[in-house]
């Protein structure tokens, strides 16, 4: 019945490489910095070309920009300039507009080279902690355990990259989802690089150097998707005490749909329920939402819609062959991003699954990072989206139907807070 398919999810983020000319209304400013000009004008130009609301909800876009650019000759330092542009973007009131500065670069120096360590990581408050260690992985050779908290990798201080995140402008409901993915970074590498780890086994625990080297990955590939080149993703099945089937995948892309219908199909009338893990999951192809949530109806119905500067899709779930009809529960956190969150709400919003875990990132519109002068990227919406319901995800997130706390303490016994929670709750529905 269980089945594993060990994959790893690379992360990164679409840049889309934009023709940066300056069609900013105003005459230059011969004072101002010209790169700070260049960045600061293709970012007006974007905006007023593409944002998915032609009428910037009322607001007056080029009034705005004369605004901030009449500024610009009293910047003279990168700080500054990026909290300048800022600024100008949360005058659109939406808050999944940002710009990552050249500092963003930096958060992720390392590229996917073929070595694995068999560790993911959770974001509880401030802390860094050890959700996962595969077995007979290096990390699990070397002592680490979940419920472990990490405190530098290759030594560099997570906490120093988390302050690194928060400088480099990004928006700010995605910060934890960065921070750990900044800490996972480093465990990128060819296979047999030097991976050290301190960590302290509890809090009152000392601090630990384990050290090990990344093995071969030999898990599934991706297929190259439009700028996704091939990446690494991660799917688990198991079936649980008591008959309960689990589901886990870290990103909403194609290569796993066949799998994961095959999955729920394979399940029988013996399985009580099905958990569905999309912690951590930060999100990927819209309409798989739809695609999934169609394995587990058996009526038709609308999701929700986005809309875009010229129409709008809506998302609408049919039914499908072979679907699962018993209870269903969904774990999200606040690393559950965009799809994720599209999901989740559109089977809360409809009660046929019930939500488990913290609130999500409330990062559910679907946006792209382009890529303009001087090495800075703009990160913006293309599109919102609203349930079928009329309500936003955005800014607001999926508020669990039961929220319930990762526990360090039971990681390290072995115990996941949030699956036990929801099995006890499928159990309850005989």
């Amino acid at each position: 019945m269980g089945k594993n398919l060990k994959l790893r999810a690379k992360t990164g983020c679409t840049a889309v490489l934009i023709a940066c000319a300056a069609t900013f209304p105003l005459v230059s400013n011969a004072l101002a910095n010209p790169v700070f000009e260049s960045v600061f004008d293709a970012v007006w130009a974007e905006i007023n070309t593409s944002y998915y609301d032609a009428e910037f909800g009322g607001k007056d876009w080029e009034a705005i920009g004369e605004k901030y650019r009449a500024r610009l000759s009293l910047v003279d330092e990168s700080e500054a300039f990026d909290a300048l542009l800022n600024e100008m973007l949360r005058e659109l009131g939406d808050s999944h507009f940002s710009i990552a500065s050249p500092a963003y670069n930096e958060l992720l120096p390392s590229s996917w080279q073929g070595g694995e360590s068999g560790l993911a990581l959770s974001i509880i408050g401030d802390r860094a902690i050890v959700a996962r260690v595969a077995g007979e992985s290096p990390a699990a050779k070397a002592g680490l355990k979940a419920g472990f908290r990490i405190i530098s990798v290759n030594g560099k201080k997570v906490a120093d990259l988390r302050e690194s995140v928060i400088e480099a402008g990004l928006f700010e409901n995605v910060i934890p989802y960065y921070w750990s993915k900044s800490i996972e970074n480093r465990l990128y590498g060819p296979p047999e690089k030097p991976i050290e780890v301190v960590a302290k086994s509890s809090p009152l625990g000392r601090e630990k150097r384990y050290s090990f080297k990344l093995r071969p990955y030999e898990g599934l590939m991706s297929a190259t998707l439009g700028n996704f080149g091939p990446m690494p993703m991660e799917m688990e099945t198991r079936l649980l005490d008591g008959g309960i089937a689990y589901l886990r995948f870290d990103l909403w892309f194609p290569g796993l749909m066949e799998d994961m219908r095959s999955y729920i199909r394979s399940l029988d009338g013996d399985v009580r329920g099905l958990i569905i893990d999309i912690r951590g999951n930060p999100g990927g192809i819209g309409l798989m939402a739809t695609g999934l949530a169609g394995m587990l109806v058996d009526e038709e119905f609308r999701m929700g819609a986005m809309r875009m500067r010229r129409g709008h899709l809506n998302y609408n779930v049919y039914p499908q062959k072979g679907a699962f009809l018993g209870p269903v529960a969904i774990l999200i956190d606040g690393n559950s991003i965009s799809t994720s969150e599209i999901f989740a709400a559109g089977m809360q919003e409809t009660k046929r699954a019930r939500v488990f875990g913290s609130t999500s990132a409330g990062a559910a519109l679907p946006s792209v990072f382009k890529k303009l002068p001087n090495r800075y990227y703009l990160q913006m919406a293309i599109a919102d989206y609203e349930t079928n319901g009329g309500s936003r995800i955005e800014s607001v997130g999926v508020v669990p139907d039961e929220k319930v706390a990762l526990s360090p303490a039971k990681l390290r016994k072995g115990e996941d807070t949030v699956i036990a929670v929801a099995r006890k709750w499928i159990l309850r529905q005989d």
